[in-house]
């Protein structure tokens, strides 16, 4: 029980900063942040680039964001930092809950799905 609330407490932590690093993937991706957002995120919701991301990388061709990743070190900084994040919080979820519930939890969310963008753009396998 202490391990769960430990994990859930660092997964918080990872969480928010999964948050931030969403929007710091879109000022690079998109060159200026999308005010209707911004504004939404700075109104508390945090979510709000993660959902944002979501909705533009599908109608953006990977090649471009690929392109990006290998060109831009800032962006690729962050793109793998997220990914680096997000895989130890997964992994996390794996070693503490034995029915994998939380670690389908995360795989289902939408930084779970941003996750599996960025590896494609990133090149790489998801590891969920």
């Amino acid at each position: 029980r202490s391990e769960r609330e430990a994990f859930f407490n660092a997964a918080k932590f990872v969480i928010e900063s999964l948050y931030s690093l969403a929007v710091d993937v879109s000022r690079h991706l998109e060159g200026d942040l999308d005010t209707r957002v911004l504004r939404a995120y700075q109104k508390g919701d945090v979510a709000a680039y993660v959902r944002h991301l979501l909705e533009i990388c599908p109608k953006m061709p990977v090649e471009k964001s690929q392109r990006k990743f290998i060109e831009d070190s800032e962006f690729r900084t962050y793109v793998l930092r997220f990914v680096r994040q997000y895989e130890e919080v997964l992994d996390q979820a794996h070693a503490n809950d034995y029915a994998d519930l939380l670690g389908t939890v995360f795989a289902t969310s939408d930084i779970g799905k941003l996750y599996r963008i960025l590896c494609d753009v990133a090149g790489r396998s998801p590891r969920d």
